[in-house]
Order: C-alpha cells, then sequence, then structure tokens
C-alpha cells in the first residue's frame, strides 16, 4: 500500500466565507486560494494526522496532491499538528481580503487638488472608538490586510497603537499612503521593532514642482530623504504622480529621478475635478491630453530601459522586470460570459473605508454624489453591508451583462467586449448622480483611436 500523510505549509491557514466556503489563507500575506468542494475534502486531509491512501485515488487526485506539493501549499508531515491559528475558520460574512482604510480626514499639507479636502478636515478624524469599531468589525468579517491611507495616516499620534491592536488581531499591514514628511528613522525603527515591512507609497509629483502643488516649502526634499531612509532599510516603495498643466511634460524626468532615488514603481494620472480641485481649473488638463502625453512618453520609457514599473492611468501598464504590457481600460470578456463577468474584479478583494465610516468600492466615489448612498459601517455592521442588500453590493456585484441591459448605447458599441463598460467611479465624474452611466475617458480611449494609436506604437517599438 502507499500510505502517505501531508500537512499544510505553516504559513497557510483554513478558511471560509459566506458563498466561498473553501479556501486556504496565508497568514502574513494577502493571498487567499479558493477551492472546490472536491478539492477541498483533499486540502481538508492535510492536517498531519491523516492516512493518505495514494491507490485509491484517481489519477487527477494524486496530481492535485503533486502540484500542491510543487507549489509548497503542502509538505509531508513529521508527526507535527495543525497549529490553532492554522485550523479552519468560517467568517459570516461575504469575502473581502483587505480594505483600503483612511484612518483621519487631517492632513499635514494644503495639497491643492486633494479629492477629500483635507486642507480643510472635511471628512473628520474618528475617534479611537470608532477606530476599534471599524477594526472588530474587518476581524469578525476575516479581512486579512490593511492599507493605511488618509488624509495623512502618519499625523495620527497614536498610529503605532492602532498598528499594535491590527497585528493582534492576526492581520497585516501592507501598505501605507504617505507624503512622506513623518517617515523619520524613528518611525521605521517602531516598524522594525514589530517586524513589519509594509510597502510605502509616497505622493511626488514632479522636481521643482512638488512643493507648487503640495502646498509645502520643502515637501520635495521631505519625501526623497524618506524614500533613502527606506532604500536603505531595504524597503519597498513606490509613487504616486499627480498631472496638472504644469507638469505633464517632465514625465520622463519623473520617472528617471524615481528611479535613481529606487523607486520600484509609477502611478500616473491627472488630478481629477474633486475636492479642492474644483477651485483650480486653470491648472486642469483635458483626457486627450494626458492620452496623449503618455502616447509621447512610451517611446522614452523603453528607451531608458524600463525603468520602473509604471501603469499611466487605464492607458499603459509595463512591468520593468517582464516587460508585460497591459491596459486596465481593455477587459476583453467574451460576451458569452458577460453574465459572470463583473464590472470589476479589484472591488471583490479590496474595498474602501473613509474617516467617517463610509464603506465605499474605491476611493474615486469620494465627493461624488453616490458617497451618500454608500452605508456607514459606524451605523451599520459590515456583514450586514456586505450582504447582498447594499448600493456597495450593487456595484460589487455588478455584472457586464447587468450593465449592457441598463445601457443601449454601450450594448450596440462595437468595442463593448474590450471595455465592458469601463470603470464606475471614472463614470461618476462625468455623470454624478449616475454610476450606470458610461465611463467617458473609457469611450475616448477606444473609440477616438488611442488605443489603435498606443498599440501601432508599441508594435513599431517591439514591445507587444
Amino acid at each position: 500500500m502507499d500510505i502517505r500523510c501531508y500537512i499544510l505549509a505553516q504559513c497557510c491557514s483554513l478558511r471560509g466565507w459566506k458563498l466561498l466556503p473553501y479556501a486556504v489563507q496565508h497568514l502574513y500575506q494577502p493571498k487567499t486560494l479558493f477551492f472546490r468542494e472536491n478539492e477541498w475534502r483533499l486540502i481538508k486531509a492535510c492536517d498531519g494526522k491523516t492516512d493518505i491512501d495514494f491507490e485509491s485515488l484517481s489519477q487527477e487526485e494524486r496530481g492535485l496532491y503533486k502540484k500542491w506539493l510543487d507549489s509548497g501549499l503542502i509538505c509531508p508531515a513529521n508527526g507535527e499538528a495543525l497549529r490553532p491559528e492554522q485550523q479552519y475558520r468560517s467568517y459570516n460574512a461575504r469575502f473581502k481580503e483587505s480594505v483600503l482604510w483612511a484612518i483621519t480626514g487631517k492632513c499635514n499639507y494644503r495639497c491643492r487638488h486633494c479629492f477629500m479636502s483635507a486642507p480643510h478636515g472635511v471628512q473628520g478624524e474618528p475617534d479611537w472608538g470608532q477606530l476599534m469599531t471599524m477594526l472588530d468589525a474587518f476581524e469578525r468579517c476575516g479581512i486579512k490586510a490593511v492599507e493605511l491611507t488618509g488624509g495623512e495616516p502618519l499625523v495620527r499620534r497614536d498610529l503605532l497603537r492602532l498598528t499594535d491592536e491590527i497585528l493582534r488581531r492576526g492581520m497585516v499591514i501592507s501598505a501605507i499612503y504617505t507624503n512622506g514628511m513623518l517617515v523619520t528613522d524613528s518611525f521605521l525603527d517602531e516598524l522594525e521593532k514589530r517586524h513589519i515591512r509594509p510597502r510605502f507609497q509616497f505622493s511626488f509629483d514632479g522636481a521643482d514642482l512638488h512643493d507648487m502643488l503640495r502646498g509645502v516649502d520643502g515637501a520635495e526634499q521631505y519625501v526623497r530623504s524618506a524614500m533613502e531612509r527606506c532604500r536603505r532599510r531595504g524597503l519597498v516603495y513606490g509613487a504616486s504622480m499627480v498631472m496638472f498643466r504644469e507638469n505633464i511634460g517632465c514625465l520622463r524626468e519623473t520617472v528617471r529621478l524615481l528611479a535613481e532615488l529606487g523607486c520600484d514603481y509609477l502611478k500616473a494620472g491627472r488630478a481629477l475635478p474633486m475636492g479642492e480641485w474644483k477651485a483650480h481649473p486653470e491648472h486642469w488638463l483635458t483626457q486627450a491630453e494626458v492620452y496623449d502625453a503618455f502616447l509621447r512618453y512610451i517611446p522614452f520609457y523603453f528607451e531608458d530601459g524600463r525603468p520602473l514599473t509604471i501603469v499611466l492611468e487605464g492607458f499603459f501598464s509595463c512591468d520593468k522586470h517582464s516587460g508585460d504590457t497591459g491596459s486596465f481600460n481593455e477587459k476583453n470578456a467574451a460576451e458569452r460570459d458577460f453574465g459572470k463577468t463583473l464590472m470589476c474584479g479589484h472591488v471583490r478583494r479590496e474595498m474602501y473605508v473613509s474617516p467617517q465610516g463610509k464603506v465605499m468600492p474605491c476611493m474615486l466615489m469620494t465627493d461624488s454624489s453616490a458617497e451618500r448612498l454608500f452605508p456607514n459601517m459606524l451605523e451599520v455592521p459590515l456583514e450586514k453591508i456586505l450582504g447582498r442588500n447594499s448600493c456597495y453590493m450593487d456595484i460589487t456585484d455588478l455584472r457586464v451583462s447587468d450593465y449592457m441591459a441598463h445601457s443601449a448605447e454601450c450594448r450596440e458599441c462595437r468595442y463593448r467586449a474590450e471595455c465592458c463598460g469601463g470603470c464606475r467611479a471614472m463614470a461618476l465624474l462625468d455623470h454624478p448622480d449616475d454610476y450606470l452611466a458610461k465611463d467617458e475617458s473609457a469611450c475616448m480611449y477606444f473609440r477616438d483611436g488611442w488605443k489603435a494609436k498606443k498599440d501601432e506604437l508599441l508594435k513599431s517599438l517591439g514591445a507587444v
């Protein structure tokens, strides 16, 4: 007889949620794998105690065990058993893997483009009790990872205390979004004491222009110093660049500088007419101007040797290591699959929670007319919000077929299978009261020929 005994990898745990009861989740990273019922029966047997008769298994089942062994998901058992934190735990909620949590609506900068008007503290700041109410709800719902944002999250004097509470619950802080001013050596020392190494996402809008947009003298030097501190410690960090009329021509110089500063990636996109930016139309860019700037920059990106991983809105992305290119505007779903294709797959795994406790699919829905429609987790249990009877879940569960049934124009569009209706957050910018309206920027990308121009350019560069 061929009897074997396996055990789940030490970094993994058995988990389940409503509608998705069979999952293995990483204990220290936001990674979750889901399984079918027949696969789950095999996974559950990997407990370090159960003898598995390989001769009684089908060829498919033996193949699954081999695949899991090769991937490191399981390993041969040597008498050990699953630890308590690895044991199966079922959550009475729909699955969410991570939360982008705005722990304050306040900031130490005066950014001209701030979407939540943090210079005026419009969104306020939750007190400690409210923070704990939200954090307890995240834990009850099985949310594994927290990304901290604001406002400026580091202005909270109780940030390290909050960090300890997050870690005590077995959750991880996967990212911190910051302007960099308060990323000091002493702060990084405190993170090291707790054995955590979150990814930092810094704001950086171009050499000699950053101070202007951020409204603080020395802002550029603060963020450059913060990046240098992170580099010395081997931390991973990237940057977000807000594009406006004065910096649209310096994308190449900015990418080069950020690469020299050790940045791993850059996300760039135009400042949107939200919050504070509504008062500065003289600095606005049209979508066509931004697409044109991206198109002109792409050859330089490859000429400079792909200095970092880059995401240029939904227009173009490229991994600096593999050279793989893409576009978030292009979803490319077969029409026969519209009924099971989500409008946005990202929101199924992550949600945004505002300083006031509003649960939204996306941060960009802040300051929209639709914001008032979203539930508040300080007033309604998160488990209920993640059910089927909320505006939040209506958008989260929205299928392409649902959208096409609503929009005759998109249903008849020749690009419908590539676009799949675009982005709901972007649609709200031009149609504030209708999250089912068309995404004008996606329409422009396809209908006005920007995709065709980009594809032709990439082909000429040998990048496809």
